[in-house]
């Protein structure tokens, strides 16, 4: 019962790990590459703050499942299946899941400024809508929103929203080595776990 569960914890901790890779992967070279396209810095910032917030709360999740499974999976083996390469993975997961928090102030630093300048934005295009519908009077609707589009266009500066998502996408490509890196050791790893199992049954 204890191998079954032990071989159960490292089949979610490599699923888990396949998963955060593959994620980290999109995310850096398909994802972000995209919005970079944009037209709009506004759009292009708001965007990134979505994906940044909804992404790292994906991969932290699938880091701590994947490195608690190994770790259990240590654990919860006989003496004799102790073996070093649970730990490893358990140290790689956990590297690649605060990725964000260990090349830092580039990454957080730039999600939290990539929220602030939307907020920011937001706030003060809606206070210069109110002060043009009080001010200007004798101009239609269309010409007030266009003004303050434009206004809030200014607001956001597309170098700085560009320089958030490159170093974002630079910690994802860390994150993605990392975690291919513990991904690789635990498939090795199990396999050698099946191999040797193997090998006791045949003597």
């Amino acid at each position: 019962m204890a191998l079954r569960t032990v071989a159960t914890l490292k089949f979610v901790g490599s699923i888990s790990l396949g998963l955060l890779t593959g994620l980290s992967y999109t995310l850096s070279t398909l994802t972000l590459p995209t919005l970079l396209t944009l037209p709009s810095a506004t759009s292009a910032s708001r965007a990134f703050a979505d994906l940044a917030t909804v992404s790292l709360t994906h991969v932290r999740a699938l880091a701590g499942i994947s490195s608690s499974s190994f770790l259990l999976a240590y654990f919860l083996s006989p003496r004799n299946q102790k073996h070093p390469y649970l730990l490893w993975t358990t140290a790689f997961v956990a590297s690649s899941g605060f990725m964000d928090l260990i090349l830092r102030p580039s990454s957080t630093k730039a999600i939290a400024d990539s929220r602030t300048a939307q907020k920011t934005g937001e706030k003060k295009g809606k206070a210069r809508q109110m002060d043009a519908s009080y001010e200007v009077l004798g101009h239609d609707s269309n010409s007030e929103g266009t003004v303050s589009g434009e206004e809030m266009e200014e607001e956001v500066n597309g170098e700085e929203v560009r320089g958030q998502m490159e170093s974002f996408m630079t910690s994802q490509i860390a994150r993605t080595v990392v975690a291919s890196v513990g991904f690789a050791m635990s498939v090795i790893g199990i396999w050698g776990d099946g191999a040797t199992e193997m090998v006791f049954i045949e003597m």
